[in-house]
């Protein structure tokens, strides 16, 4: 590797003196021929990746260390007494006992574990890698971490995501019953003779995980039954657990034992009941119900009697009686733990939130309202809503039983009927969320109040528009104002007492750019408060749910969690709220595997929920911000990268390099696949616009491609109409600081001679300059061959045409930046940029792969033509190898040219034979010769895209 590294540098002292030349694709042309000549042997090729991609995950676990800030559990639970006990006084005295109470037993912040496609490193690697954050020089991590492939868990299903979850889950619910614990000391000691009637709140815990069907058809309906049952088990057995252990420390003869039994049998016998539902669920999973069985099952349940609880209440009753009885002040606190973690969880780990599409909702209204256009179409606008709200005035509750929701073809329909049973057999005290992708009106919101009184829940859900378009984030404020100029919505609104919405960095970052999302979604925060007021609902609770991920490009802070926090929730945000009387709760998500890693163990568990609670209970900081003063220039240099990204959405050149390999670059990493399905290798469907595309495989594109241009892409313009303008905003407001943070952590990321790499590999000039050097005839004519197919292909003027574009975007950034970094020096700090030895390793990781795809485009003009009785043509399926398409294009290999059993084995008989069964022929040297390479060169491709996302810090 050190030989390699030291090319590298004369390389680019070489391509210092000539501009036209890439020390990437020189080093991969090098490492190539070290691979064709021998001087690098296949032996040693995967040992390089491997050593590369440790110092990656190395690096990965100390940034994550910094980013959690303090890791010691002591420390995180001195932090956490005293910003409980800020809750106790104001202006140094101390508060009245019934304000404190009212302080405490609020929620000021909810985590939402969502069960996004980023589970791309497998789970006991996760565990090494947070080893590494508690303990940086952990000798059995780094072993594992030394010795292990840097890939996802075999197989990556729904199961394995909630698996996951749970984990994450039950660890965060620890951290949340010592944050009580600590509480209630706190109040104990402030509060000595009142402090029994304390029930801490805080924060909140929710999952959608199996609950997501928006883009989803594989999820069925008693699958996302069967998952909030199974976490309504997990957390009785938890509550057993705790009463279990409560009997202990009691005693056989304390005045408790006989409360405790009753309350340790109520839940024994509600374990019992949901073990049993979920066996039959499961079978469920395996071979769909058959009309006859899901009447038993219903049957079953109804008639469970005394062994289901469906209400925390049923449970919190036996609780009240227990502390009045208890004496000991340990117990009293355990068991008024207890009691808060069921009365804000309820019967189960974790609340639900339920995900359907704004479209969906529509399909299920459209006959009964005939409603034969879009829902925001001028000219029918006002009709749907005058149709729509007089079916809500006139609504009268349906009852369904599990039949009809089998039955059911609408999905709007059946998701609703679907929460009615859970409401009824599982959880009737916990309200679910009901959020609403794309919602891009307030005809949306009604009709799905209309359905939520249908089936008789509306005082049981709450409705969330998720903004995630252009649209939506433009006419956010005035979707809300519309629905609540509806009586009937706001009566319900005021009967919730709370207001919910949803914006989505990942997806509106794609559209709009990730900074002008970020300061849209803030704008919509900013006008809700006006809008509350003016309708008289200044009397309810906002939850504001930001869904963002934990990389840049999903609106993930690089800084540290705090930044995390102010990125998301900024102070001026709280500060509105606060002047208007409006409570605030903010909700963020945890999303798949990356983001499940910092619940790992308790103590990650605890940093975070430290981290989260001193943001939250603490006062804003940030004062008199020209961000919000000088709105002229604000809004046109938000403007200006909204309009570029919008430019880059709109055109086909983009769609064309974000196709060049999709998402082939990386391992599956979630149970809904990152590749789009088609029929054969070769017969892909065209992707001529973004929107084809999720954002999280959209992101991964460009972080593999060393480009991260949703977050960078529009700067360039946008700094260049004013530079000295936006050096003096960076230096005097903290919110553009903080937004232009995200910017310089994506450019330190962004190396646009990466980019060219890839984008030459498809250039037909540079194979057919190939051809004219090669020495072999057989070299000569396999260069013409990818100069055939990639000329037919024409890709590489589409891709070179988006590139020159960001090109020049990049140019006038890259000169404010390095402003920036001069003055940033001349004061002393240190700018922001990659580390030499970062640089270093992932110039080494691109190069090499670039030497891997050149040899697999190599290979793949060597298959042999076969007939045309297959699904794909010879030339369509070269050309799917050539865009790393390999897995199914190897499985029809095989079909294609089949390797007959014991065919490659060489065993001898004593004397020659050159008959073949029944003409059979075997095509062992196609296999040896090109299948197999391509295989294992495609496996370290993807180590590769793993060692990257290490240095990135998240996928996607």
């Amino acid at each position: 590797m050190e030989e390699l590294r030291s090319r590298l540098y004369q390389l680019r002292e070489k391509s210092e003196q000539d501009p036209y030349t890439s020390p990437i694709k020189l080093l991969a042309l090098d490492i190539r021929q070290r691979l064709a000549d021998g001087r690098i042997s296949e032996e040693s090729l995967e040992p390089l990746v491997q050593r590369l991609t440790v110092t990656a995950a190395r690096s990965r676990a100390g940034i994550l260390r910094r980013y959690l800030g303090e890791l010691g559990e002591a420390s995180n639970n001195e932090t956490i007494g005293r910003l409980i006990r800020g809750l106790a006084f104001e202006n140094d005295s101390l508060v009245p006992f019934e304000t404190f109470k009212e302080r405490l037993e609020r929620a000021y912040y909810g985590f939402v574990i969502t069960a996004h496609p980023t589970f791309s490193l497998a789970v006991d690697l996760q565990r090494d890698l947070m080893a590494l954050v508690e303990r940086e020089d952990d000798p059995l991590a780094i072993e594992r971490l030394e010795r292990s492939a840097h890939r996802p868990d075999p197989l990556v299903t729904l199961d394995y995501e909630q698996d996951r979850a749970n984990e994450a889950i039950l660890n965060l619910l620890t951290a949340i019953s010592n944050c009580y614990r600590i509480a209630l000391d706190v109040g104990a000691e402030l509060y000595p003779e009142q402090w029994r009637t304390l029930s801490p709140k805080l924060v909140t815990l929710a999952t959608w995980v199996g609950y997501d069907t928006d883009g989803r058809s594989d999820i069925l309906w008693s699958t996302t039954f069967a998952k909030r049952l199974r976490m309504k088990h997990i957390q009785l057995l938890r509550y057993r657990e705790t009463i279990q252990a409560i009997v202990r420390a009691a005693g056989p003869t304390s005045v408790l034992i006989s409360s405790l039994e009753l309350i340790e049998a109520r839940l024994s016998l509600a374990i019992k009941t949901a073990a049993d539902e979920l066996q039959v669920l499961d079978r469920a999973a395996v071979k769909p119900f058959t009309k006859q069985e899901l009447a038993r099952l219903s049957k079953q349940m109804i008639e469970s009697g005394t062994g289901r609880l469906v209400h925390a209440r049923q449970i919190l009753e036996l609780m009240d009686r227990a502390i009045a009885q208890a004496e000991d002040p340990g117990l009293v606190r355990e068991l008024l733990v207890l009691k808060a973690e069921i009365k804000n969880h309820g019967l189960a780990a974790a609340r639900s939130h339920l995900r359907i599409n704004s479209l969906q909702l529509h399909n299920a209204i459209r006959k009964q309202i005939g409603m034969d256009h879009a829902a925001d179409d001028p000219s029918y606008r006002l009709s749907y809503l005058r149709a729509i709200t007089e079916e809500l005035n006139n609504v009268r509750p349906v009852q369904v039983n599990f039949g009809t929701v089998q039955d059911e073809r609408a999905t709007a329909r059946r998701v609703f009927m679907t929460m009615a049973q859970m409401l009824k057999f599982i959880d009737a005290g916990e309200p679910i969320r009901f959020l609403i992708a794309e919602c891009e009106s307030g005809f949306t919101l009604l009709v799905a109040l209309y359905f939520a009184k249908l089936f008789g829940i509306e005082r049981l859900i709450d409705i969330s528009p998720l903004f995630e378009t252009r649209n939506a984030l433009e006419r956010g404020v005035q979707i809300i104002d519309e629905a609540l100029s509806v009586p009937v919505y706001r009566d319900y609104v005021k009967g919730r007492g709370r207001l919910c919405l949803q914006a989505g960095f990942s997806d509106a970052g794609r559209y709009l750019g990730q900074l002008a999302a970020a300061v849209a979604i803030e704008r919509v925060r900013l006008g809700l408060a006006e809008v509350l007021q003016a309708k008289g609902l200044d009397d309810i609770e906002v939850i504001f749910f930001d869904t963002h991920g934990e990389s840049i490009g999903r609106g993930g802070h690089p800084l540290s969690l705090a930044d995390r926090f102010r990125y998301l929730d900024s102070p001026e945000s709280r500060r509105r709220f606060q002047r208007a009387n409006i409570r605030l709760r903010e909700e963020t998500s945890f999303q798949g595997g990356d983001g499940y890693r910092y619940f790992l163990s308790s103590k990650t568990a605890l940093a975070v929920l430290t981290r989260s609670l001193e943001h939250f209970l603490g006062t804003p900081q940030e004062t008199d911000d020209p961000f919000y003063v000088d709105t002229s220039y604000i809004d046109e240099f938000f403007a200006t990268i909204e309009q570029f990204n919008a430019r880059v959405i709109a055109d086909p050149c983009y769609a064309a390099l974000l196709t060049l390999f999709s998402s082939n670059l990386l391992y599956p990493s979630g149970s809904r696949s990152l590749r789009r399905q088609f029929d054969a290798p070769g017969a892909k469907q065209a992707i001529d616009h973004p929107s084809q595309i999720r954002a999280i495989p959209h992101n991964s594109i460009l972080q593999q491609f060393g480009i991260l241009a949703n977050t960078i892409g529009g700067l360039g313009q946008a700094v260049g109409k004013n530079p000295e303008r936006f050096l003096e905003l960076y230096r005097e407001s903290a919110r553009f600081r903080r937004l232009m943070t995200m910017v310089e952590h994506a450019f330190m990321f962004t190396d646009l001679e990466v980019v060219r790499g890839y984008l030459d590999l498809f250039d037909p000039a540079s194979w057919l300059k190939a051809a004219w050097d090669a020495r072999e005839p057989v070299e000569r004519e396999q260069c013409m061959s990818i100069a055939a197919l990639i000329e037919h292909a024409n890709l590489h003027d589409r891709v070179s045409r988006i590139f020159r574009i960001f090109r020049r975007d990049h140019l006038d950034l890259a000169w404010a930046l390095r402003a920036h970094r001069r003055a940033t020096r001349s004061v002393g700090d240190e700018p922001i940029a990659v580390d030499p030895e970062t640089r270093d390793n992932m110039h080494l990781l691109h190069a090499t792969r670039l030497a891997l795809i050149e040899r697999i485009m190599r290979l793949a003009v060597q298959v042999p033509d076969f007939s045309d009785r297959h699904p794909t043509t010879r030339a369509g399926l070269v050309m799917a190898i050539i865009q790393l398409d390999i897995e199914p294009a190897l499985q029809l290999l095989g079909e294609v040219f089949p390797l007959v059993d014991g065919a490659d084995e060489a065993v001898d008989f004593g004397e020659p034979s050159t008959y073949q069964e029944g003409g059979a022929h075997s095509y062992a040297q196609e296999h040896m010769t090109i299948f197999r390479p391509i295989a294992r060169d495609y496996d370290l491709i993807r180590r590769i895209s793993t060692a990257l996302v290490h240095h990135l810090g998240a996928l996607g």
